[in-house]
This record gives structure tokens, C-alpha cells and sequence, in this order.
């Protein structure tokens, strides 16, 4: 008879792991297939291959792939499985599972330890891994949900336990944390903090469901205003924020209620997003419109900075953005510009055309004009003033 091909393991692989296993903790071990039928087996109790062992057994790689680590289920007999799935890429081929009699867990008699099951089912995940026999990212992924999941269901269990007014609380703790992310522009932080205020909030919610909309409407006020703030158009954050309250009075479930909030975020977002770039285009004109004015005089980046009231380093930022090369670089550009002009459009001596031109030394001025132009002022002023 030809023999069942393994599911993403060779014979000596399966012996090998259930040798040392087996050697670790009192337990039988089994190799089996998707729909838990047993294929091999190493200290396995013999007739046990019915079809309600396999559907067990099944169940139990099912629960193993959920949560990402192996979980013990009772059996017949007083039994205890639990299994590490076999993987190739997102496909579930079948498993190895561990058993044991309920009695072996201190089969060492009185004042032996108990075995520690927690410890056996990492291993065998562990096994598996490292063998690389399964999918360890997926596994790891699902860990972290069910740990998300717990975490998320304490939490709610905690609010419900301390009343309503925990409820409001949690608002308070969480809301200057989203108001921090907005004015910073910070979109995927934003989207985070609001996440978890959803996630609690709504979990917690039950019959309450108006008491949660008025919570949302208060946040979507206070985040309207920090938008202003922080430099969205007043006229169109406050018809946004009539629009969102005419909306939320006509959304009945919980459902309905979070694509909702989450697209005031992003209205508001897009919002600050769009008048920060306008404005800053305009700030940065006037600033260059202050440089050509005050090419003669001895200006700074700081200078100009405060003409405009942004902070030096965020003055420098926005200009290079906008301009496309520094302050430095593009003050010292408009300054051999009008210095060229001054050379062509009139006689004045070259000091005098330096000085106009915002150069206090004659010598350097004519240095970095060459170093631009490939003249001297004076060859450049013959060049362009001959019939």
C-alpha cells in the first residue's frame, strides 16, 4: 500500500522532533493532516482514530492557528492535546499535537511539579519554527490581536465595572493626545490615537449609544477648533462642523458611526493641509519681496524670518521648500542679479555698485561675481555696454 505523503514535513524530520520532544515533556506526539486524521505517531495510545478524535483534534490545530500559539483542549479520558500548525505560505497543510492523561501532570507523585503546559506548548510552536515548517510571521501576528483583544476586553470590562463616569475619563485622557496630532499635522498619529478612542468607546458602548455621540460630538467640536488654530479657514472648518453634527443626528449604529468620525478627521486634516500650503506660499513671497527691498543693507536669515514671524529654523524649511535652494544661496543669486543690472543701466564706480548691490567689501564682491558670471564686474560691464 502506497504510504500518505506527509503534510510539509519528511518521516525523518517528524521522528527527530518527536524524539527530543517527547524526551522534554511525558506527551505523546502525532503528526496530522488538515482534517486531523493521524497520519504518524510516536507514544500515541493506540484505537484512538475515530471520526470524533479527529474532529477534536482538528478543532484543536483550528484553535492553535486563531490565536497563533497551541491551546489545550480536554478530551475523552481526562485527555489534554494541544498542536502547532504546518504551513506553507497561508495554507494550513496539518500539524503535530502533542498529548497527555490528565493524571501525568504530576506523574512524578507527591512534591514533583506540576509540568508546565505553557511552557510545552511554546516549545512546540518553537519546534516548528525553527524547523521552518510553518508560517512564524502569521502566528506572530495572530498572537499579537489576541493579545490586542485581551487588552481591549479588560479595558471594557474595567469601564463597565466603575460606572459612567470612567467613561468620561478615559475622553478626557485620550482627546489631548489626538488635539497634540492634529496640530502638528501628525495624519497617521491622529489616526491612531482616534482608534483607540473608537475601540474602547465603542466597545464599552452597549444601550449607551446616545451617551457616544454626544462624546463624538464634543470631540469633533474641539477638533474643529484646534484646526483653526492651527491654520485651517475658520468659515470652512465651521461649516464642516455643521455638516458632521447634521450628519452624527442621523447615524443610528455603531457601525455607521466610525467611518463617520473617520472622515471628519481626514476633512479636517486635508483642511489645515491645504490652507498651510496657500499660506505658506504667500509667506514665502513676502519674504522675498522683503529681500529685494533691503538688498543694500546688511540682512540675515533671521532678519527676514522675523519680517515674516516664523521662527528661524521653520523660516529656513519653508523657503527651501517653496524656493527650491537656500536663503543663502538665493539672497546672494538676487544680489549679483542686481548687481549686473547696475553695471549695465548705469556708470556708477564698482564700490558704489557692490554697496547698492548689498556687498560691503569690493574685493569679495568681485570674487563671488566672477565665480557666478565668469567675469569681473568690469569685463562684465564692457561686455554688455558695447554697440
Amino acid at each position: 500500500m502506497q504510504q500518505t505523503p506527509p503534510p510539509g514535513i519528511d518521516l525523518k524530520t517528524f521522528r527527530r522532533i518527536a524524539a527530543a520532544y517527547c524526551r522534554a515533556w511525558p506527551v505523546g506526539l502525532c503528526l496530522v493532516d488538515a482534517s486531523g486524521r493521524r497520519l504518524h505517531s510516536t507514544h500515541w495510545w493506540p484505537g484512538r482514530d475515530g471520526l470524533a478524535q479527529r474532529e477534536l483534534l482538528a478543532f484543536n490545530l483550528q484553535e492553535a492557528l486563531r490565536w497563533g500559539e497551541p491551546t489545550v483542549s480536554y478530551g475523552p479520558r481526562d485527555r489534554l492535546y494541544w498542536s502547532a500548525p504546518l504551513m506553507h505560505n497561508m495554507a494550513l497543510l496539518g500539524g503535530l499535537v502533542a498529548g497527555m492523561n490528565e493524571d501525568d501532570l504530576s506523574s512524578g507523585g507527591v512534591g514533583t511539579p506540576l509540568v508546565d503546559l505553557g511552557a510545552a506548548c511554546r516549545e512546540l510552536r518553537e519546534w516548528v519554527e525553527r524547523e521552518n515548517l510553518t508560517n512564524a510571521a502569521l502566528l506572530a501576528n495572530h498572537r499579537r490581536l489576541y493579545q490586542h483583544e485581551r487588552e481591549r476586553a479588560e479595558a471594557i470590562h474595567q469601564l463597565k465595572a466603575q460606572g459612567p463616569g470612567s467613561l468620561r475619563r478615559l475622553y478626557l485622557r485620550e482627546e489631548p493626545q489626538l488635539i497634540a496630532a492634529i496640530r502638528q499635522g501628525n495624519r497617521g498619529q491622529a489616526r491612531a490615537v482616534l482608534n483607540g478612542i473608537l475601540t474602547v468607546l465603542m466597545g464599552y458602548a452597549g444601550d449607551r449609544f446616545e451617551l457616544i455621540k454626544s462624546f463624538f460630538m464634543e470631540l469633533v467640536a474641539a477638533v474643529c477648533r484646534t484646526a483653526v488654530e492651527a491654520g485651517a479657514e475658520p468659515e470652512a472648518m465651521l461649516g464642516a462642523n455643521f455638516q458632521g453634527m447634521t450628519e452624527l443626528a442621523s447615524i443610528h449604529t455603531l457601525e455607521d458611526l466610525a467611518p463617520w468620525l473617520h472622515q471628519m478627521l481626514e476633512r479636517t486634516m486635508d483642511a489645515i493641509v491645504t490652507h498651510r500650503q496657500s499660506t505658506a506660499a504667500i509667506v514665502v513671497s513676502d519674504a522675498v519681496a522683503y529681500m529685494h527691498q533691503h538688498l543694500h543693507r546688511s540682512i540675515g536669515r533671521d532678519d527676514v524670518a522675523a519680517a515674516v514671524c516664523l521662527s528661524p529654523s521653520y523660516f529656513s524649511r519653508l523657503f527651501k521648500q517653496h524656493v527650491g535652494q537656500g536663503f543663502t544661496q538665493t539672497l546672494t543669486r538676487m544680489r549679483l542679479d542686481h548687481a549686473q543690472e547696475l553695471l549695465v543701466r548705469t556708470s556708477l564706480p564698482i564700490g558704489d555698485v557692490a554697496g547698492r548691490a548689498g556687498f560691503t567689501d569690493q574685493g569679495y564682491f568681485t570674487k563671488v561675481f566672477h565665480r557666478h558670471t565668469g567675469q569681473t564686474p568690469r569685463d562684465y560691464r564692457e561686455a554688455h555696454n558695447r554697440p
